[in-house]
This record gives C-alpha cells, sequence and structure tokens, in this order.
C-alpha cells in the first residue's frame, strides 16, 4: 500500500499504523538460543545511550532514526 501511495517503506514501518507486536530484550550472549525458538525474530540490539538511534540496513548503512510518530495531545 506504501508503495502504491508512492510513501518510503521504512517510513511507513516505523511511524504509522495500527500494527502492533510483542517486543522483548534479552542478553546478546542469548542471541543465538532465541534465533531458534519458532515465530521470534531478532530486529535489533541495545547499545549505549550516547552511540545514537540508528537503523542499519542490509547493505550495512546506518540511518538515523527520529521519532516522526503522531503526537495525540
Amino acid at each position: 500500500m506504501a508503495e502504491e501511495f508512492n510513501m518510503n517503506l521504512v517510513t511507513a514501518a516505523l511511524n504509522g499504523g495500527e500494527d502492533y507486536e510483542l517486543l522483548f530484550t534479552v542478553p546478546l550472549e542469548m542471541h543465538e538460543k532465541i534465533n531458534q525458538v519458532k515465530d521470534v525474530h531478532v530486529i535489533g540490539y541495545i547499545t549505549e545511550a550516547g552511540a545514537g538511534k540508528y537503523l542499519t540496513t542490509r547493505d550495512g548503512a546506518a540511518i538515523e532514526l527520529k521519532a516522526q510518530g503522531w503526537v495525540h495531545l
């Protein structure tokens, strides 16, 4: 649908809609164990706050993330 409206797919995925999934964190050393759990997907990892917030693309490029969601107040 994003392509049909000429929208950036990543922007739409990060900032739009009523799509929800349960997110949780585990220690990095559990990565291999978590990868073996059916229907659980690793989507990233946590770094020190000073490192910033980035999306790493498949080709290794780092794109700084900025909040763009809906402000309800």
